[in-house]
């Protein structure tokens, strides 16, 4: 059985769901994509090569899930007009929650980085279905819709998240739009 973050339903109504998680590690690689599904293969071969064994001790770490991702957000910025991070996205596995920074075996690949996720809440929507641009938009919208008509404040960028291996057929696919929510979590209108 595949290890998962653990969490915390504090509310749930259809397929939205706020969750308290406590604190984890996460390994992440940042890629150049054009799309989430482009982004997720390429930062997935990467990451997984890390935990099959491409890493200074040459030891195995197991699989968890699910597989995250995030586009960087655009940012304008002043004279002159730039925009950073059109097709940047962060890849990430969260590690099994018996590794510390300490403990976790050293990667090869420099692109690898750790990241230390201190305890948080986070709204989710789960859906079904191909892990494409528009399922995902589609879900970013209902999210950002609930979270207005319930008065949560978002924080950072949305994630996807993705549950299972690409030769489950998408009806039984599980994957998630989520995002942080900013301090605590307000009462409801």
């Amino acid at each position: 059985m595949t290890d998962s973050p653990k969490y915390v339903v504090i509310k749930k109504e259809n397929q939205i769901e706020i969750r308290e998680y406590p604190g984890y590690i996460q390994a992440e690689v940042n890629v150049q994509e054009t799309n989430y599904k482009k982004a997720i293969e390429a930062g997935f071969d990467i990451l997984a090569d890390y935990i099959f064994g491409n890493n200074t001790s040459q030891q195995k770490v197991d699989m968890t899930n699910p597989v995250k991702v995030n586009q960087s957000e655009k940012i304008a910025m002043t004279t002159p007009v730039t925009v950073k991070g059109e097709d940047e996205f962060t890849v990430a596995f969260v590690m099994p929650s018996a590794y510390t920074l300490e403990t976790l075996p050293v990667p090869r690949d420099a692109r690898i980085r750790f990241d230390s996720v201190p305890a948080h809440r986070m709204v989710s929507i789960r859906f079904s279905g191909f892990f494409n641009q528009e399922n995902i938009q589609k879900n970013k919208e209902r999210l950002r819709e609930w979270m207005v008509n319930n008065c949560i404040e978002g924080e950072g960028e949305f994630i996807i998240a993705g549950y299972n291996p690409p030769w489950i057929p998408g009806f039984l696919a599980r994957n998630e739009v989520m995002i942080k929510i900013k301090d605590k979590i307000p009462k409801t209108k």
